[in-house]
Order: structure tokens, then C-alpha cells, then sequence
């Protein structure tokens, strides 16, 4: 994108509703907003382009004088409508129905000049205004053109090719291979008897076809979306290999009583860039829940989205990510209250990389252990995710390790020049009686953070679950305190006559009494912040209320009466938009009475989903039900939208546009197994909205570059009418402007 320079302002985001309830076409309208503003064909392979753009080589564009409006035109042009002060033309079949997906015609913006009787011929014959044409006899009448209709002018010998050719750019995206991987792909199957369209061997067109199969997919997940009886929000912020922020969109809804999270798009949250993020709304209480990672783009009190969603959505339930609220515990616990942590870090890392860099080193070190009877356990580096896991992982490697770690780093500390200063520098800090009895500790003390970060990953994790899990926390770290673990027991066996394992320490009371100080001070601190982070008085009462559906946590024997009709009535009254308007409390506690007897010892998803399939009989808890299903306390989910954005975005792809990154990250998490992929609904979309014409390859795109650029408007144009474009539905616009 755009690179602003050293004095951009911040970035300021900003929430807008706009109210008009009426829309044409729910799906559609919804395919438009959330999908990523798409550009005329061929698109922008990389942010910063890599041809000349149009005027760049010094051409001086002439200013065009106002044309006159033909009567002739409207004759000859039935669906062409004017404004009544004659300076505006539009088409009236696709400004009612327009096109889902694909870039927007100045026929439906408002077409304000210069006038020409080329842009509307073009118009008229472009497939975009077609399928408007197909899709309003449709409405009208949906027996006179049939689903098969659409595929009729595609012969079955082209079809069998596209499929093809489909598949392979599917297989594409699927595994995270590179574009260039497409023609070799095409390669194998022109071996095996496949006839390959020549026009279609490039990126270009491999592009094309993944855009068009991650359309489909999203406007199939977006229909779901709108049968939902509610929806929530998951925003996972994190930075991919580029280095640039992004932001991770899934949604979570119902479908045919089934909770289902999928992604929707990856927002960049760039300072030099503005950017849009664009959220419909329905309704009143369509929008359940917000679940949010900690960054501090996303959580910031004033100035954060989730500040912003609130402002808009009053009732929107907040919930900041629990994995997170674990890992900052013990990552302030650890690194803020003892330097020593920070020192360790940076010695762990020293290492990895002197041994990771050097396959001789690693060789050499393999054989060391087995001259020492030894197993080597592969050295790993410590994570910032997942840091519970990743630290006590890396920290049981080295010590593993250690005796062949030190013997070969004597052995190099003994050569002189860089790698062996090197060694000696890493090797007295390793052997050091405070680093080996801390990291002992420090495997007992995550130890006990280990059970409720694997809890936090989860699909479903409730309130009352962390609240038992917490307790047994605070247990581990008392005894802790007052008692050495099992790794620090361990260490102290094996110290005999300052060696340890037959490497020498320097062990004296100064180091002793260091290690204890330290010790003390990170489980003290460590209950702190569990407790500040996870204080149960402050949790939500909203959270709260909705563990009533947990059935395991119901007392046990003959329930009263009254259980949880507190909860049940609060619920209700803080989602009474998601409620009918004339419903009673009676009522509703009369169906929560009836279901109490018949979903004993559920678990919370299954309670859920029975209610949710029995609407017609609990209609009022059905709609509770469906609320406390989609809001979620973690964003776990969303990490596989990370891990898959920097597979596909890696350092030799830096340069990959977010439209393109949006499409690959669409088919890899959404999509399914190459096996059962059907081609046929894509290819039918690219034929029907992707103009319609044949990937043009060299000279020939070169040729017809200004007919690809006619119903491209200029970026601002084009968003202020999408914004105040009539006929849609309310909408939050998180806008970000420098």
C-alpha cells in the first residue's frame, strides 16, 4: 500500500450507523460488505505494483468537456433511467439488483459524465448487467429461467477444461503452494492427458480462479450468516511475517443447530494506510458477542475497536480472550518482577541459534551424547505464543541436553577467534549454579500453569470451568512457596560436591540466597496477577448468568423450582432486542421450567444444541440458547488464521496484496479437502461475474488494458457511493483514516 511518511498522524478509528432497513437482496448485499473492495481484472498481484500504471509516463491527460444526454439513448436503451435534472444516468435493473461480487458500474453509482454511447453499450453487453437481467426474471418469475440456464453456453468440452484447471488452482491454495507451482501443476496434467487451454497458463489467471472459488465459499458461508439467529464477533490482532499489523475476522453463528466459526476476511491495521472495515448489522440483537485478543489496537479503552463496536452496540458482550489474560499473567509474573527471566531469554536464544545455525554443530553434538549415553532432544526456541507451553518445553530440552551441551562447548571454548569466545561466553552462563537450579524451578512453576492453558485452548471453555481451575492454581503455587517441586528436588539429588550431573557449578550462598529471593518473588507475584487478571467478583455478570445452561454444574439432587430464574431473567432483559417485543416473563420462565426437566446432565454445547433444535417448542429459551452458544471468552480459533497467514505470506511473498493473501487464507481455512472440492459452483461464478471473458495473456492484455479499467471508478468515488448508496441495510463502518 501507500507509504506515508515520517510525520503521519495516529490512526483514528471511527463507528458510523447508518439506518435504512430495506434491502434488495440480504446474501448479496452481504457478500458485497464483507468481502475485500475488488478491483477490475487482472488484479494487483503485489501492494506496490510491479508495471507502469496508467499515466505514468508523462502523458498529460486531457480534460474532457461536459457531453450532452442523447434522447436517442432511452429508446434504444430500455433499462437506462435519468434524474430529473438530466445530469445523472443509471441503470434501473442493476442499481435494484446489483451484482454481488466484481467491480461496481458508474450505472449504478450514477453515471455523471463525460457521456458517451460506448460506456453504455458496453454496459449492455457486459455480463454483470446480464446477470442482474437473469436474476430479476428470476424474482419475477422463477420457473422461466433455470439454475442450468446459466452454464448453457459453456460447452461441455470447455466446462471439462475449466474444471481442470479450477482444480488445480484450488489444489493451490489449498496446500499453501506458491502461484508459480500453477503452470507446473498444469504441466502434469497436459502429461496425463488433459487438454490445457494455453490462454490460461500464467498466475494471472491462477488468480483469477482462486478469487472466484474463495467468492463462492464466502457468499455459501455469508448465507449462513444471514439464517443465523444471532452472531458473533472473534478479532484476533497479530503481525505476519511482513511485520505488519493485521487483524483476524471470524464469525461465529448458528447453523441447523450446530455452532460454527468461520473466517471472513484479515484487515490490515497498518499506521500508513487507510483502511476500511465494514460489519453489517440486521437488527437490533442480531449482534451477540465481541471476543477480542489483547492487542492493544483492539482493546484500548478509548480509541480501540472494541471501545468502538460497544458504542455503536450497547449491548454487545465484551469478552477479552482468557488464553491471553493467561499468558500476560505469567509473562508479567515472570519478566516484569525478576530481571533474571529477561537474562535467561536472551542466553536460550544464544543457544538455539549457536547450534540451529551450524548443521556441523549439531552433528557434533549428537555425538557427544552417544559417546555419553545420551539421547539428544531437539532444542526449540521460545515462543511469544503460547509462552506457558513454549518456555517449559524449551527449558526441559536444554536441561535434557545439558551435559553434551557443556562438553562441547568446553571443547570449543578452547579454540580461539569468534566462535570460540563465543562458546566460552554462553558456556559460563549455562554451567552457573543460578541458571540451573532457576530453570528447575521454573519447569515446576509452569508446570502448574500448564493444565489451565491447555483448558483455555479448547473449543468451548465457560466461566465456572476456569473459576475450578483457578482454585486448584492457587493450591499448586501455596505449596510451591512453601515446598520444592518435583524438578527442584530432582536438581538438588543429583548436586553432590558442586557438580551436577558431572558438570561443575559454582555454588555458593550468595547464589543460593539469589535463588531463593527470585523464587519467592515470581509464585507471590504469580497469584497476584492470576488474581487481577482473573478476579471472578469482576467477571461479567452477564458471562455469569449464561453458565446456568451448564447442566454439569447444577447442584446435585432434586433442583428447586426457582434455579436460575435470576439468571434467565437477566439474560432476557439485556438481549431484549433478540426477544419478541410482546413476550412475557411467565412465559419465558415457563419454558425454562419444562426444559430443566429434560436436559439433566448435559453438557452446556449439547444442552445448547437441544434447545436450539427444539425452537418451536422453547421459543423464547431457543433464542437464549443460540446467545450464550455464539459468545465466546477465546479467540483460540482465530490461531489457525494466523498460522496459515504466514504460511502463505512468508519472506519471499512479502510483496503479496491483501487481496490476493485475503483469497488464498479463504480457500486454506475454509475450504475443503481437494478430494471433495466441486469446481462447478466457481466456475459458474467466474463466468457469470468475471465479465465473461477469456484470460488474456501478453500482447493481448496489453491490448485490451483500457477496456478492464471501464467500470473501475476512482477510490474515493467509488466508496462515498457504496456508503450512501440507497435500498441497504444498517451497517457499522470501522473506518480508519491518517
Amino acid at each position: 500500500g501507500p507509504k506515508a511518511g515520517r510525520g503521519s498522524s495516529p490512526v483514528i478509528i471511527k463507528v458510523e450507523m447508518v439506518e435504512n432497513p430495506e434491502g434488495p437482496d440480504l446474501v448479496d448485499d452481504y457478500a458485497l460488505l464483507l468481502h475485500p473492495s475488488a478491483d477490475a481484472w487482472p488484479p494487483n498481484l503485489y501492494q506496490d505494483g510491479c508495471g507502469r500504471e496508467l499515466g505514468a509516463a508523462g502523458t498529460v491527460k486531457r480534460a474532457l468537456g461536459p457531453r450532452a444526454i442523447q434522447k436517442s439513448w432511452f429508446s434504444q436503451f430500455p433499462w437506462l433511467e435519468a434524474d430529473k435534472g438530466q445530469t445523472t444516468l443509471s441503470c434501473i435493473i442493476c442499481r435494484e439488483k446489483s451484482p454481488a461480487h466484481g467491480p461496481v458500474s458508474k450505472l449504478v453509482t450514477g453515471y455523471t459524465g463525460p457521456f458517451k454511447v460506448e460506456t453504455l453499450k458496453y454496459h449492455d453487453k457486459s455480463n454483470a448487467h446480464n446477470l442482474c437481467v437473469r436474476a430479476l426474471t428470476v424474482k419475477e418469475d422463477p420457473g422461466s429461467t433455470p439454475v442450468a440456464e446459466h452454464m448453457m453456453r459453456i460447452s461441455s468440452c470447455v466446462l471439462k477444461h475449466m474444471e481442470h484447471l479450477f482444480s488445480a488452482a484450488y489444489d493451490i491454495a489449498y496446500h499453501f503452494k506458491l502461484l508459480n507451482n500453477y503452470e507446473k501443476a498444469l504441466d502434469l496434467l497436459q502429461v496425463m492427458g488433459a487438454p490445457i487451454i494455453p490462454r490460461y497458463r500464467n498466475r494471472v489467471a491462477c488468480t483469477l480462479f482462486i478469487k472466484c472459488i474463495a467468492d463462492t465459499l464466502r457468499k455459501e458461508i455469508i448465507r449462513d450468516i444471514c439464517r443465523s439467529p444471532c452472531i458473533s464477533l472473534l478479532l484476533d490482532g497479530f503481525t505476519d511475517s511482513s511485520d505488519q499489523p493485521c487483524v483476524t475476522i471470524y464469525i461465529r453463528y448458528i447453523k441447523a443447530s450446530e455452532v460454527k466459526e468461520s473466517y471472513i476476511c484479515l484487515a490490515s491495521l497498518s499506521r500508513k494506510m487507510a483502511d476500511e472495515l465494514q460489519i453489517p448489522l440486521r437488527k437490533p440483537g442480531w449482534e451477540v458477542g465481541l471476543g477480542t485478543d489483547g492487542a492493544a489496537s483492539i482493546m484500548g479503552c478509548k480509541r480501540g475497536l472494541a471501545a468502538k463496536f460497544q458504542e455503536t452496540i450497547p449491548q454487545l458482550s465484551l469478552a477479552h480472550c482468557i488464553t491471553h489474560k493467561l499468558q500476560y499473567a505469567v509473562i508479567d509474573a515472570c519478566c516484569r518482577e525478576v530481571d533474571f527471566v529477561k537474562h535467561c531469554d536472551k542466553h536460550l536464544w544464544a543457544v538455539f541459534k549457536f547450534y540451529q545455525s551450524s548443521p556441523e554443530r549439531l552433528r557434533e553434538l549428537q555425538t557427544v551424547a552417544c559417546d555419553l549415553g545420551q539421547k539428544v532432544v531437539q532444542l526449540m526456541e521460545s515462543k511469544s505464543v503460547r509462552w506457558v507451553v513454549s518456555k517449559r518445553q524449551t527449558l526441559s530440552a536444554l536441561l535434557e541436553n545439558l551435559p553434551a551441551v557443556v562438553h562441547l562447548l568446553e571443547s570449543l571454548a578452547k579454540s580461539s577467534g569468534h566462535e570460540g569466545q563465543k562458546a566460552k561466553g554462553i558456556l559460563i552462563f549455562v554451567r552457573s549454579f543460578h541458571f540451573v537450579k532457576f530453570s528447575h524451578f521454573l519447569i515446576d512453576f509452569l508446570h502448574i500453569y500448564k493444565p489451565l492453558s491447555e483448558m483455555f485452548q479448547k473449543e468451548n471453555v465457560l466461566l465456572g470451568q476456569v473459576n475450578a481451575s483457578l482454585e486448584s492454581m492457587y493450591f499448586g503455587l501455596q505449596n510451591l512457596l512453601q515446598q520444592p517441586g518435583p524438578k527442584e528436588e530432582e536438581f538438588d539429588v543429583n548436586l553432590k560436591d558442586g557438580c551436577f550431573r558431572s558438570i561443575s557449578s559454582d555454588v555458593t550462598e550468595l547464589g543460593e540466597f539469589r535463588f531463593q529471593v527470585d523464587r519467592a518473588k515470581i509464585i507471590l507475584t504469580g497469584a497476584e496477577y492470576l488474581h487481577q487478571r482473573f478476579d471472578t467478583e469482576k467477571s461479567p455478570l452477564l458471562i455469569k448468568s449464561m453458565e446456568v445452561f451448564d447442566t454439569l454444574s447444577w447442584p446435585s439432587g432434586r433442583l428447586d423450582a426457582s434455579f436460575g430464574n435470576a439468571e434467565i431473567l437477566s439474560l432476557a432483559k439485556h438481549f431484549e432486542g433478540a426477544l419478541p417485543s410482546s413476550y412475557h416473563e411467565e412465559s419465558l420462565l415457563d419454558e425454562w421450567l419444562e426444559l430443566k426437566n429434560v436436559t439433566k446432565n448435559l453438557s452446556f454445547p449439547a444442552f445448547c444444541k437441544k434447545a436450539i433444535a427444539e425452537g418451536q417448542k422453547f421459543p423464547l429459551l431457543s433464542k437464549l440458547a443460540s446467545i450464550s452458544a455464539c459468545v465466546h471468552i477465546s479467540t483460540t480459533s482465530c490461531k489457525r488464521g494466523f498460522v496459515v497467514m504466514n504460511l502463505i505470506r512468508t519472506y519471499e511473498r512479502l510483496k503479496l496484496s491483501n487481496e490476493v493473501a485475503n483469497s488464498l487464507v479463504m480457500v486454506a481455512v475454509n475450504g475443503v479437502a481437494v478430494p471433495e472440492f466441486d469446481p462447478l459452483p466457481a466456475i459458474e461464478h467466474w463466468y457469470l461475474t468475471s465479465s465473461g471473458c477469456q484470460a488474456p495473456s501478453g500482447r493481448e492484455r496489453e491490448e485490451r488494458k483500457p477496456m478492464w479499467g471501464l467500470l473501475r471508478e476512482p477510490e474515493e468515488e467509488r466508496g462515498f457511493h457504496r456508503f450512501t448508496r440507497e435500498a441497504e441495510e444498517s451497517r457499522l463502518y470501522v473506518c480508519r483514516h491518517v
